[in-house]
Formats: structure tokens, sequence, C-alpha cells
């Protein structure tokens, strides 16, 4: 999400996160102060883990630690670069009962984390990058978490606005893991 300055930019990827959230909680996101361009930077909340409950599965869990940095790019603007995204859901007694990771420096591949009980440990399947957005649509409509907002039914609206510069500005790349 460019800006022409570093703090349009964080403004830009902060609002919509921040918006999106509001679907699911009254928890505030929090970026650090006092950042410099090109420092990692880690959100934050008010409320962590969320203590969310699902109408599929019960209490819930949601953590989430997303990593960034604003960094120039050739025309001059400013972007935020993801440097490492884990969002995951764990039952009431902290067990992960599935993972959005992303973390580049120990992972060849964006992937999903889930249990594998019959091989006797985590799976590791491949995702495309996963946003934040997505995996609140996916507590909203698939594990029946209830709405906040006030208009229950915009929510698919709300995330669909806030997902939009996600998509439009994503950057990809070829993701190897180093020797």
């Amino acid at each position: 999400m460019p800006g022409r300055t570093p703090q349009q930019a964080r403004d830009a990827f902060l609002v919509p996160l921040r918006r999106a959230l509001s679907c699911v909680a009254a928890a505030r996101l929090f970026a650090p102060r006092g950042k410099e361009p090109g420092d990692i930077e880690a959100l934050s909340l008010s409320e962590d883990p969320l203590r969310l409950h699902s109408a599929r599965i019960g209490p819930l869990q949601f953590f989430i630690g997303h990593q960034y940095k604003l960094v120039q790019d050739g025309r001059h603007a400013w972007h935020v670069s993801t440097v490492r995204y884990v969002y995951h859901l764990a039952d009431e007694e902290g067990r992960e009962l599935i993972g959005w990771h992303w973390h580049p420096a120990s992972s060849a591949y964006p992937h999903l984390h889930v249990p594998a009980e019959p091989i006797g440990r985590r799976m590791h399947v491949p995702t495309g990058r996963v946003s934040l957005e997505s995996v609140i649509r996916f507590l909203l409509d698939d594990l029946e978490v209830p709405a906040t907002r006030d208009r229950i039914n915009d929510y698919a609206q709300v995330l669909n606005e806030c997902e939009a510069p996600f998509v439009q500005h994503r950057r990809w790349h070829a993701w190897k893991r180093e020797p």
C-alpha cells in the first residue's frame, strides 16, 4: 500500500487491518512508534491472544503475529513489505488447531499448519500468501464466530474492501530456502 511518506504507507497498511479486525473483536491493533524506515516493525494487539467463541468448536484463542518494514520503491513512493506472518488458532488450552505461516528465514514457502495425528506431527501444507482479512473471513464464515460490527451483515463487504489493497499491491517473491 503505497504512500508519499513512510507514515502514509504505514497508515494505508494499518487502517484496513484495523477495520477488518473490528468484524470479530473490539481489540485494538497497534504498530510501534519511532521506528525508522527499513526497521522491522511488529503489529501487536490490545488483547493477546484474542479470545473468541466459535459456534462450531467452542472457545478459541486467535494469535496474530505480523512483521513488516517500510521500503522505498524506485518511484520514490513508500510501501509496506511483509517480512513474516504467523496467524494461528488454538483451543482454550492453547493447543494449535490451525495456523497460517510465512517465515522465509526458516521455511521455503507460505504454509498452513494442521495437526496430523495419524502421522504424529504437524503438517506444513503449501499455500499462497494469506491475508489477515481472509483468516477473519474464515473465522466468521466457517467457524461461525459471531460478527461484532453494528450491522452484522456488512462484514463480507468490509472484508472485501479491506483486502482489496493487499490483493492490488502484494508483491510475489520466489521463496526458496537458504542452504
